[in-house]
């Protein structure tokens, strides 16, 4: 699957609903915890809007600690409803089979929030076993790992058993996460063997299920669901808001001259203060846009084993490798090395 350089990283404002009214259910107020991201409660309003991912992922830790629920990713995933999945809920269900179902969800994905690369391939064959397949999916950010993989792993679970009318377990799904002190959560929501520590993070399931035929298929409605779909997808791409604008000039940059708020700002043609204004309405300020930028790039850089350190460290916009190594282990807790040996194997 080709994936480019993840420049754009953000969420829908339908998805950030889901953690809103689940913690709201939990007796949480949607202010308070909006305002940990400096978020209006007025972006509720907005569905189609996006917000900063490293603004959502800094809600889902504060949701963990205002709740007190180290397992809240999960009961998130099992809450899941078509709504919170944007138009693509609603184009999912309408597909006819599973297998379109998941063509269509790794295709548009980032139409919810393009926090990770989703991927369906064939598991190697197991002795005595009948053909299975992987439903993968990849963070592109390295905070609340653990959580994100859990909410997204159980979404697809809980969300693939509501479409398709099937109470099927996983054959076994995979964390790249460590095991945490209690896993009777996991064992109840997936029925089936979870393993952790593993090279990713996947649903295994037998491959006859992708011809499973789902109960509110309509044609006429996914393909008009399709072409909306498509349009939104092609406007998102384009960097439309001035969130995505702003990280892309930002990109461009940063091996030229570094991080520059009023070179950024003239060319979106915004006074530096229009696009502090504009940014705080995504849930970021300057700074943690060049350091969510950064962080994506290098990331992605570093599954490109023809880089050198040196190298990803000008991309970047650091003048030295020592000052990727600092920022890298305060993003991931380990080194650039130790993460490209685990993604390269």
């Amino acid at each position: 699957m080709d994936n480019p350089a993840p420049l754009a990283s953000s969420v829908s404002v339908a998805y950030l609903q889901g953690l809103v009214d689940h913690l709201q259910r939990q007796g949480i107020a949607p202010a308070a915890l909006l305002a940990h991201a400096q978020l209006a409660p007025e972006v509720l309003g907005q569905r189609d809007q996006r917000i900063a991912a490293s603004a959502y992922l800094n809600l889902l830790g504060e949701g963990v600690r205002l709740s007190g629920d180290d397992c809240l990713g999960l009961h998130l995933g099992e809450a899941v409803r078509p709504g919170y999945y944007g138009v693509l809920g609603y184009l999912i269900m309408s597909c006819a089979t599973l297998a379109d179902a998941l063509h269509r969800q790794a295709r548009y994905a980032a139409l919810v929030g393009n926090l990770g690369l989703v991927g369906l391939d064939d598991e190697p064959p197991r002795p005595g076993g009948e053909p299975l397949v992987a439903h993968s999916w990849q963070p592109l950010l390295a905070q609340q790992q653990r959580q994100l993989s859990e909410e997204t792993l159980a979404g697809w679970v809980s969300f693939g058993r509501w479409i398709s009318g099937l109470d099927i377990p996983p054959s076994e799904v995979r964390f790249q996460h460590p095991a945490p002190a209690d896993t009777s959560e996991h064992e109840r929501i997936f029925r089936c063997p979870v393993l952790f520590g593993q090279a990713d993070n996947a649903l295994v399931f037998p491959k006859r299920l992708l011809a499973v035929p789902l109960g509110q298929a309509d044609a006429q409605v996914r393909l008009m669901l399709d072409a909306y779909a498509d349009r939104l997808l092609g406007e998102l791409r384009q960097g439309h808001s001035v969130l995505d604008r702003a990280r892309l000039e930002l990109a461009r940059q940063l091996p030229e001259q570094g991080p520059d708020l009023e070179a950024i700002a003239s060319a979106l043609a915004l006074s530096p203060r229009t696009l502090q204004r504009r940014l705080r309405e995504g849930g970021l300020s300057f700074s943690q846009l060049v350091d969510e930028t950064r962080q994506q790039l290098a990331l992605h850089y570093l599954r490109d084993p023809a880089l050198g350190l040196a190298e990803i460290a000008f991309l970047v916009g650091f003048s030295e490798p020592g000052s990727l190594a600092r920022a890298f282990r305060r993003w991931t807790g380990g080194s650039p090395g130790e993460y490209r040996r685990h993604l390269l194997g």
